[in-house]
């Protein structure tokens, strides 16, 4: 096997003819394809799809292209007399527009001197510096968007108003719950305002899978299918007791972990993407047919050139994500404050905060702030260090 620096030798090389750059493209824009689709969560809650122009139509409203989706037409059945007739109906299926946007890496840029000083392969570069980028960027956009839904359905549920929810509004039932609930141990929390995320219990995973069966604020007739949380939340299962996972799954867990792909009869998905899903959120989701569309236009695609000695290459995908069903997201907080924006309180007080920052630390970051650096290889904290010796 070559070496990572007559790989990019290699490289270099290729990018000199034109028929190295279309080569090159074609093959940076097969590899990041294949990793989105593996490490983004949101494709394992709402499968994509790869569809085409001749799919789009051209939005009225803005310079965009947008896919029209059809929801299905409603129906009932009543019972009637011998002489009688059924209530007559006309047949009308819900539409809604899923807009498309573009998400993209940064415009990365390496003279050819420079390239050949590093030890690691262009395409490990590619690898961290673009795919990764953008499959957080629609994660955290997916996540925004349930985040949206579950708060809307929990207002209608309140007479249109935003209202707060902390754990004793659970407990005492002063706020209907039908989009989110609160943890068992955030309900009997102290600290009213406090966004420490308490470890999930067993009886918190049976009252989110209720809340999509819930006849108050909506219909129901919903199933929970599957649901999303965090790898720091997910430990907590491991201090589960014997009563709530009995002997033969405790002594699994003391031996190898909590290995089954299901809990309490549904799926779920795990993230370390805690930038993005903080901890002490769960969202639970129904089948993908009755949430939503996850659409790609044509294929991830993959610039990159040469002009002189400066190499210059990026990866962007056109994406549409929508959710025409909000009742097939509902939320668990396993923390006791409010996340809800001109509806906290402050303490018992009742009174409205006005610092937005305490109930932020509980929802996706910005974008400039994702993917923090974990080394300190730049501010020189490295052990042993060059200068000890």
């Amino acid at each position: 096997m070559a070496s990572a620096d007559i790989l990019n030798e290699l490289f270099i090389q290729k990018l000199d003819t034109p028929e190295g750059k279309a080569k090159v493209a074609a093959y940076g824009g097969s590899f990041i394809r294949d990793r989105l689709r593996e490490e983004s969560f949101t494709g394992k809650i709402l499968p994509e799809s790869t569809i085409t122009r001749a799919d789009l139509q051209v939005s009225l409203e803005h310079d965009t292209l947008i896919r029209i989706e059809q929801m299905e037409p409603q129906s009932k059945a009543m019972p009637v007399t011998f002489r009688g007739e059924p209530t007559a109906r006309v047949i009308r299926g819900s539409r809604f527009a899923i807009p498309f946007f573009t998400i993209s890496s940064e415009k990365f840029e390496k003279t050819e001197q420079e390239l050949m000083a590093y030890t690691f392969p262009i395409t490990k570069v590619i690898e961290d510096n673009s795919m990764k980028d953008m499959q957080e960027i629609l994660d955290r956009e997916f996540l925004l968007h349930c985040e949206s839904a579950v708060q809307r359905l929990q207002m209608d549920a309140n007479a249109g108003a935003a209202t707060i929810l902390e754990g004793t509004d659970v407990l005492n039932k002063n706020t209907e719950t039908y989009g989110v609930t609160k943890g068992e141990l955030a309900q009997f929390s102290a600290s009213l305002d406090s966004y420490d995320s308490l470890p999930c219990q067993s009886s918190d995973f049976t009252n989110l899978y209720k809340l999509f069966l819930k006849s108050t604020g909506g219909n129901g007739r919903l199933r929970c299918d599957r649901f999303l949380m965090t790898e720091y939340d997910f430990e907590d299962i491991m201090t589960w007791a014997v009563e709530d996972v009995g002997n033969k799954v405790m002594s699994e867990i003391v031996v190898d972990g909590y290995k089954y792909n299901s809990l309490k009869g549904r799926k779920y998905t795990r993230t370390i993407k805690t930038d993005i899903l903080r901890e002490g959120n769960i969202y639970a989701f129904t089948s993908p047919d009755f949430l939503g569309k996850n659409y790609v236009l044509n294929q991830v695609k993959f610039y990159i050139d040469k002009v002189g000695n400066k190499i210059t290459w990026w990866a962007w995908k056109d994406v549409g994500l929508g959710i025409g069903n909000i009742a097939s997201i509902r939320k668990l907080e396993l923390y006791p404050g409010s996340v809800v924006p001109g509806a906290l309180s402050n303490g018992n007080t009742g009174t409205s905060v006005a610092d937005s920052t305490v109930y932020t630390s509980k929802l996706p970051k910005g974008v400039e702030d994702l993917g923090a650096i974990n080394h300190r290889v730049d501010q020189n904290y490295t052990y042993p260090q060059i200068q000890a010796f």
